[in-house]
């Protein structure tokens, strides 16, 4: 006995978007700087207090603020743990929970600043600066499994797919997909080219993992300058390196196997996106008093060129034994295209006690819609129309009010107390219709100097929200949490 659903939807969520569409854009867009220790101990609210490498990420005005020259360079481990509550069909009570965790360790930012004193020049300034060095700006390094039970299958979404489509054809229309269960014999059609799942009426069991790898991280160079210890202003050249990938696996198990051969059956995907792209940012930091001080930024958006590559296969176990996908029906596309991240403007305003401490505030504006998909300019690949897709990230995205508090205080200039708080309202309409309409993150940390040198020790956690819908009639919610450990290093030193 077969079955016929009509599906609400086909296309949703990541799962048949490959690529080249708003979810690419929103992931290179909603970004959370990482920095030093003291940095991130702080929430990464940096933007009028400066003289910190990972002001970069914020306001290249802060450079000014040194008055000696510094390297700088952390270690941190970063443990991700996501909770899933598979909720087949939309119903209100779980089917299934399960949570997985990560956790790497890499180099967050590596940072040099070399001072040049230039006062005796009688022009008003007092310092240069040239900086240089590489921040971690985005991780994506996020895995979760689901498992549960439902009536819809993926194999349903498939032949619905295919329906009207001649079997010779498949191939050329819907190579991810409908042509892979085809070749496992997963779906049939009829004489008419209406495809069905050679499933019955009982249920599907499914589990699904997924793993996500990957980041940004963005290499600098930045000029600054301090006029009469009263305004600051910096410039920043920088280059974003993005690599991310993407691999899952689906499983569905039949609960019920009379009248039809099918047991089971795997789907893997596999996606990866590498490239990189340039900005620029200008900043300025003016103190009308050494307790009050004011910062402005703006960044330009980021102009990426990047490279996707995709695959993907399919097994399906029948009563006769294992069927496997030929060879020769294995999709693997290599695809080049731009994206241009929103533009952002950061004001900020620092209060300073003197030597016992300081408050920060960050306000960052960005409109995601501001966002775009660009075809590429490499002869050597097709070019593509993406007013379609640009139409979705300029209806379906919004502007965002991102918020840092940070502050630290000074017990007799030899050890500091931080900590921070930062709140990032979510810039995709359909994003915020699921979970909390937010993320933020609650950090803390400790530092100490000794001498010229300065020790940090600092704990960030990103809190976040969102769901994960393998298709329309499949969705699991995600509950994440990113716990960073940060050991930083500077080292302070007069340049002749």
């Amino acid at each position: 006995m077969t079955r016929k659903i009509i599906l609400a939807s086909v296309f949703t969520g990541a799962f048949f978007a490959f690529g080249q569409n708003e979810i690419d854009v929103y992931r290179l867009s909603n970004t959370f700087v990482q920095g030093s220790a003291r940095f991130d101990a702080m929430g990464g609210s940096f933007g009028a207090l400066g003289a910190e490498s990972g002001c970069i990420g914020i306001n290249p005005a802060g450079f000014g603020r040194a008055s000696v020259s510094s390297f700088s360079f952390g270690v941190i481990g970063t443990s991700v743990k996501t909770t899933s509550h598979f909720r087949g069909n939309g119903e209100p009570t779980s089917v299934g929970t399960s949570s997985m965790n990560a956790f790497k360790m890499r180099i967050p930012n590596l940072a040099g600043t070399v001072v040049s004193d230039v006062s005796s020049g009688n022009s008003g300034l007092i310092y240069t600066q040239i900086s240089f060095g590489m921040n971690r700006v985005a991780n994506f390094d996020n895995s979760l499994n689901y498992s549960g039970q439902q009536f819809e299958s993926l194999l349903d979404v498939f032949a619905n797919q295919a329906t009207g489509i001649d079997p010779s054809q498949l191939y050329d229309y819907l190579p991810f997909t409908s042509s892979l269960a085809y070749q496992a014999y997963a779906i049939d059609p009829d004489v008419n080219n209406n495809y069905f799942a050679r499933l019955n009426s009982g249920d599907m069991i499914h589990n699904r993992t997924v793993l996500n790898r990957g980041g940004i991280n963005e290499f600098y160079v930045a000029l600054s300058a301090n006029y009469l210890d009263k305004i600051y202003f910096g410039a920043s050249l920088s280059y974003n390196t993005v690599n991310f990938s993407e691999s899952f696996i689906h499983k569905e198990t039949l609960t019920d196997t009379s009248g039809v051969s099918l047991r089971s059956f795997n789907y893997q995907f596999d996606y990866k996106t590498k490239g990189g792209g340039m900005n620029v940012k200008l900043g300025a930091i003016f103190l009308p008093t050494d307790f009050l001080r004011l910062g402005i930024a703006l960044h330009t958006p980021t102009f990426y060129q990047l490279t996707d590559e995709s695959t993907a296969t399919m097994q399906a176990l029948h009563s006769d034994g294992m069927y496997n996908v030929d060879p020769s029906f294995i999709p693997v596309t290599k695809y080049k295209y731009r994206i241009w991240t929103p533009a952002k403007v950061v004001g900020s305003l620092g209060l300073v006690f003197g030597d016992n401490g300081c408050i920060n505030i960050d306000l960052e504006y960005l409109n995601y819609g501001w966002a775009r998909l660009k075809t590429t300019n490499d002869e050597a690949y097709a070019a593509a129309d993406f007013s379609a897709e640009n139409k979705v990230i300029k209806d379906q995205m919004v502007d965002a009010l991102n918020i840092r508090i940070g502050g630290e205080w000074a017990i007799n200039n030899m050890i500091f107390i931080r900590g921070g708080y930062g709140y990032y309202p979510k810039g995709d309409t359909l994003a915020r219709s699921y979970g909390k309409n937010y993320s933020q993150t609650i950090s803390g940390g400790f530092g100490f100097r000794i001498n010229r040198v300065y020790i940090d020790l600092s704990m960030r956690y990103l809190m976040s929200s969102s769901v994960y819908k393998a298709f329309y009639e499949s969705r699991a919610d995600l509950d994440i949490v990113n716990t960073t450990f940060n050991i930083g290093l500077q080292y302070k030193f007069d340049y002749k």
